[in-house]
């Protein structure tokens, strides 16, 4: 039961992309304690941007407490954080938390901000543990791009609508 409702984090990576948030347990997995996600994502130079909220909630909306999170590889080409936040949940309709949806909730953000005027790929590791000390190890791949500033840009897409 514990296991099902610690993939907060998960459920709100959603919010950023999809991620595997399969709460099943490989026996390799359960015997180091530790579940390994890698994910691939875009970021702009000189941007801070959310990859991912973590929390962990009870069925009868209350926080999990007891976690801890670490940055435990930094990325060369711009900086990482995690740093405390609050959100609202997004549990889908058919979880019992979906509730909880309401409010907003207590947790950590994991932050990246690439370097400005780089462009090029970067990367990051953290890792959640939980307390009955089973761990999750998200690597974040990124794809570091310099702002869009030509017609094809944000902007000029905007304009054709």
């Amino acid at each position: 039961m514990l296991k099902s409702m610690l993939f907060a984090s998960a459920a709100m990576l959603a919010v950023v992309g999809s991620v595997n948030a399969d709460d099943t347990w490989t026996a390799e997995e359960n015997l180091a304690g530790v579940k390994k996600t890698e994910v691939v994502r875009y970021a702009f130079a000189g941007n801070k941007m959310t990859l991912a909220n973590l929390f962990a909630m009870t069925p009868d909306c209350s926080v999990v407490e007891g976690w801890a999170y670490e940055i435990i590889k930094q990325p060369e080409h711009g900086t990482a954080e995690i740093v405390p936040t609050t959100v609202f949940p997004t549990w889908p309709k058919d979880n019992p938390r979906y509730k909880c949806n309401e409010h907003k909730v207590d947790a950590h953000a994991v932050t990246y901000t690439a370097k400005v005027g780089y462009k090029g790929p970067d990367s990051l590791t953290y890792v959640e543990i939980g307390p009955n000390g089973l761990a999750w190890e998200m690597t974040y791949h990124l794809n570091v791009r310099l702002f869009p500033t030509t017609s094809t840009g944000p902007k000029a897409r905007d304009a054709r609508k």
